[in-house]
């Protein structure tokens, strides 16, 4: 896991990564969701900001079936805010 010292990620940043990670083909994949979730576990924790970034992206957005259970159990994990 990453230490105290590592740079908070912003939802700003979550947006570009998420707009860049759909340009291609307008899907998330399991690997793409995988680098979102190492984005958003940076600092070791799923903020509240983060989860509400997570919900509405899952609504909005396409993904495959993995991709979309790797963010809903991140989304669903219990690592503190």
């Amino acid at each position: 896991m990453s230490g105290e010292n590592e740079p908070k990620v912003t939802i700003s940043t979550l947006r570009k990564a998420l707009e860049f990670l759909l340009e291609d083909d307008n899907m998330i994949d399991r690997l793409e969701a995988t680098a979102l979730q190492e984005l958003i576990l940076r600092d070791g924790v799923v903020s509240q900001q983060e989860r509400a970034f997570l919900q509405e992206a899952i609504a909005a957005s396409n993904f495959d079936s993995q991709a979309l259970d790797i963010l809903k159990r991140l989304l669903a994990s219990n690592v503190p805010a």
